[in-house]
C-alpha cells in the first residue's frame, strides 16, 4: 500500500538524522564535512531520491554529470559558485536547482540542513 510521507519543518519523516558520508574525500577543498542524513523516499533503481542532509562548514568541488538536484534550505547557509565564477548564497527558506552538468564550488558557510530531491539520468 502506498501512503503519504510527511516531512516536518525540520526535514524529518521518522526518527533522527543518522551519520552518513556522501561527500567524497577527494572533492573536499577546505574544512571537514561532518554529515548526517535521512532518505525519505527512493525509487528502487536509485534514479529518484528525496532526503534530508545536514553538514558542518566545509567546501568541495561539486560535479553533477548525470544528476539534477532540487534543494530547500531549512537552516544554515550555503554558497554555490558555478563554472563561470558566479556565486549565489542561500539561507533558510531559499531553494535552488543544480541542473545536470553543473560543476563548481559548494561551500557550507554555516551548518546546513536541507531537503533535497535527486534525479539521476
Amino acid at each position: 500500500m502506498t501512503s503519504i510521507i510527511r516531512l516536518g519543518k525540520d526535514g524529518l519523516s521518522t526518527g533522527d538524522l543518522e551519520p552518513c558520508a556522501v561527500v567524497p574525500a577527494e572533492a573536499v577543498l577546505s574544512g571537514e564535512a561532518r554529515e548526517t542524513g535521512a532518505v525519505h523516499y527512493e525509487v528502487a533503481d536509485g534514479r529518484f531520491m528525496i532526503g534530508t542532509w545536514e553538514c558542518t562548514p566545509y567546501a568541495e568541488h561539486l560535479s553533477y554529470p548525470e544528476t539534477s538536484e532540487f534543494c530547500l534550505v531549512l537552516s544554515g547557509r550555503v554558497a554555490l559558485t558555478d563554472g563561470s565564477g558566479r556565486t549565489e548564497e542561500f539561507g533558510p527558506g531559499d531553494s535552488y536547482i543544480l541542473p545536470r552538468g553543473f560543476e563548481g564550488r559548494f561551500e557550507v558557510l554555516e551548518t546546513l540542513r536541507k531537503v533535497y530531491v535527486l534525479f539521476n539520468d
